[in-house]
């Protein structure tokens, strides 16, 4: 689901989602963060903010030569942990079907 959406822009209504179903903690508010910022309050380095937002993190602005970057918090925080749910999901396939090879082996 979420891969397929990850190379292009996410609608509104696919953000919206991505935050009902990963809400952020209680002890965040949100806001429109700037790149660093965004970095800081998911956790993440620079390097890796700017991986995600290359492989499809919504941002509201994106930032340039003399811009800046303009991240909402919840949409991030929400798309971060859409991933992160992802990646343990396959983690979950790729282990069940090389237990079922493992067993035709024997």
């Amino acid at each position: 689901m979420f891969w397929s959406k990850a190379m292009k822009e996410l609608t509104e209504a696919e953000i919206d989602q991505l935050i009902e179903h990963y809400p952020l903690p209680d002890d965040r508010d949100d806001g429109i963060l700037g790149l660093a910022d965004t970095a800081l309050a998911l956790g993440v380095s620079l390097p890796t903010m700017q991986r995600y937002l290359k492989i499809g993190l919504p941002a509201i602005r994106r930032g340039g030569i003399g811009r800046l970057w303009r991240i909402r918090l919840a949409a991030a925080w929400a798309w971060r942990q859409a991933l992160i749910a992802e990646r343990v999901e396959s983690k979950a396939k790729v282990q069940k079907a090389r237990s079922a090879l493992a067993c035709r082996i024997r």
